[in-house]
């Protein structure tokens, strides 16, 4: 008889994560130094911010951890009711910064969407696991997320921020394809989500210029704004060469306007080279690797829908802003998993974690044959 042993934690994931973040000291600390010294800030201020945040966020994991994944289903009504209240409050109080409201100060800066994209990945998760066959159904089954993913939109697009609309556009639709939905119910909303993000593109002339440039049809002062930035963090790319500059190496981060955020991953290029990417790109595939895993040998139907909602939800927003910063799909200003400055992120994405890491932990391993589980 093979003995079987329960409460793992799947530690190729729980230690790729600590060590980016580990990693984000380093890189935010090089990439944020200039920025603070030309603001008049200490020049180890940011650094010292993001620790903190960091700090929470493996708070979030640990917490998350140690509460069962199934105590998430009991709460997801609520949670997505709260992430719709504070985007509304973040329109009417939130903090307004280059014309777009996308912050409120809560002590700490808090960013709704950042919760909105985890309460449509649990909520989501535990309707699929209710209604299982029943999300076939268009009326009953289908249309009920459908609803609950406009109306988040629909006040994300409203700070603005069309980016992370898409983003959960397109993370919700992935879950809803994974958990049963009709391939036709999806192409037809892809469809319709296509014609209204065209026409709502139309409703700033910053965000058409980004889809022209990326397209090749913008030309003159407008093009030379856009190009400005990819073309720095193409040079910082390709200047890295194998093994970088070394860290504070970077030059380019003296011209990009967010280095430590959205640019990140040119200033690693940059600094550690094509070995310090590679281990980067690296870490992130062996996440998404063992998320699979863990998906497949989840204990029930609701672990695996959290835990592969969890996975596209990461991998998404590290493959985005890496094929911005190479310059393969228009800007977007999403961070970079883990390594990037921003706190409500991180600390959700720390929770996003600790949940995976909680269903790993009540999977049945047989004793003999998965040695890369190791017993808490």
């Amino acid at each position: 008889m093979v003995k079987q042993q329960k409460q793992h934690i799947d530690w190729w994931i729980f230690l790729s994560v600590l060590i980016l973040m580990f990693f984000s000291f380093a890189f935010v600390y090089s990439a944020s130094t200039y920025f603070a010294l030309i603001k008049g800030m200490n020049p180890e201020s940011l650094l010292m911010n993001h620790i903190a945040k960091i700090a929470l966020a493996i708070l979030a994991m640990i917490f998350c951890i140690v509460i069962d994944y199934h105590f998430w289903s009991k709460v997801s009504f609520y949670l997505i009711i709260l992430a719709i209240v504070s985007l509304i409050a973040v329109l009417v109080v939130g903090e307004n910064v280059g014309g777009a409201r996308r912050w409120l100060n809560l002590g700490i800066q808090f960013q709704p969407s950042e919760f909105a994209k985890f309460a449509v990945i649990i909520h989501f998760g535990t309707l699929l696991h209710r209604k299982q066959e029943g999300i076939k159904d268009l009326k009953s089954g289908y249309l009920p997320f459908i609803l609950w993913l406009v109306l988040i939109c629909v006040l994300i697009a409203m700070e603005p921020n069309f980016s992370m609309v898409i983003l959960i556009t397109g993370i919700g639709l992935l879950i809803l394809y994974l958990g049963g939905a009709r391939l036709k119910h999806l192409i037809s909303t892809i469809g319709i989500g296509v014609v209204l993000g065209v026409l709502y593109s139309f409703t700033s002339a910053y965000r058409m210029n980004r889809i022209l440039y990326f397209l090749g049809l913008l030309e003159g002062d407008a093009k030379a704004q856009l190009a400005y930035q990819i073309d720095i963090a193409l040079i910082a790319l390709g200047s890295g060469g194998l093994f970088g500059l070394g860290i504070g190496g970077s030059r380019q981060n003296l011209l990009l306007s967010e280095p430590y955020t959205d640019f990140l991953f040119s200033i690693i290029g940059e600094e550690y080279g094509f070995i310090g990417l590679t281990v980067i790109i690296g870490l992130f595939l062996l996440i998404l690797w063992r998320s699979v895993y863990i998906a497949k040998r989840a204990p029930d139907h609701l672990g695996y829908l959290y835990t592969i909602g969890i996975a596209i939800s990461i991998f998404i927003f590290f493959l985005v802003n890496a094929y911005v910063n190479a310059a393969l799909i228009p800007t977007t200003g999403v961070p970079l998993p883990f390594l990037s400055y921003g706190g409500t992120s991180a600390i959700f994405n720390g929770a996003l974690i600790g949940i995976i890491l909680n269903v790993s932990s009540q999977i049945k391993h047989n004793k003999s044959q998965d040695p890369t589980i190791t017993k808490v």
